[in-house]
């Protein structure tokens, strides 16, 4: 019967063991919690974008710093891509090579992320972590028809974004 008579009390302390551990992974997976900057919990900031034949137009115009979800929809007739890059320079003064598109490299540029060939009547996104600051989104094919260059960025496929 000794065994028996202790079981009560085994019973007791094993209740509050797995409460107590319960009690910790609550406290636990609060502090673990989601941590997006403090405060009321930023959203992702989302930005549409349309493109088309010879014009780049995100909607809105600019965003909170963090995280952005640019959601690409390509409207024209033509292969296009996105790209963002976070410069001083306005979005007409970005440094170019010999074939009119923008040496993403050059000298006051620094590349953030791109979407490489949207196909014409397709939609892709693009989810970057931006801090505040300056940026230009834009096209930067270059194609060949009919023996003639065509830089999309220098026929106009370019705009200012600021990041708040």
């Amino acid at each position: 019967m000794d065994g028996l008579s202790e079981a009560p009390g085994i019973l007791f302390r094993a209740r509050h063991l797995v409460v107590g551990v319960a009690a910790l992974m609550i406290v636990g997976l609060a502090a673990c919690g989601s941590d997006n900057g403090g405060g009321g919990g930023a959203a992702t900031s989302s930005v549409s974008v349309t493109e088309r034949e010879w014009e780049v137009a995100p909607d809105p115009t600019s965003a909170d710093a963090g995280e952005v979800t640019f959601s690409v929809s390509n409207e024209g007739t033509e292969i296009h891509e996105f790209v963002v890059v976070k410069t001083d320079l306005a979005s007409g003064d970005l440094p170019t090579v010999e074939d009119g598109s923008v040496d993403e490299e050059g000298e006051g540029i620094e590349p953030v992320d791109e979407i490489e060939d949207i196909a014409a009547g397709s939609s892709q996104e693009l989810k970057v972590d931006l801090e505040s600051g300056h940026y230009v989104v834009l096209c930067n094919i270059v194609e060949k028809e009919n023996g003639e260059t065509e830089p999309h960025y220098a026929k106009g496929m370019r705009t200012d974004f600021t990041v708040n």
